[in-house]
């Protein structure tokens, strides 16, 4: 399963929904109806959890990612920005 699939499964587990022809991976989920602000911080601490991610206080507040592509795409730069640290650590 990649990244995209996981915090997919993600999100249908966490609010019982399903992606398909009404929700897809650029639905704003909080206008959908989906997610709300608490659920929007378990499903953050979730893939902190999930992908070993570090997120301060600021990318919890400010960031606000309303959709599986958003979400996705910031998970990704957050791995990138790790796998950067990590690679300058190893030299």
């Amino acid at each position: 399963m990649d990244r995209k699939q996981h915090i997919q499964r993600l999100i249908e587990d966490q609010f019982l929904v399903e992606f398909d022809g009404e929700l897809t991976a650029e639905t704003d989920l909080f206008k959908a109806g989906v997610m709300d602000s608490f659920g929007y911080i378990q499903l953050l601490s979730a893939l902190e959890r999930d992908f070993s991610l570090q997120l301060t206080d600021e990318e919890f507040l400010k960031n606000i990612f309303s959709s599986l592509e958003a979400i996705d795409a910031f998970v990704a730069n957050k791995l990138a920005e790790h796998d950067g640290h990590r690679d300058r650590d190893d030299h």
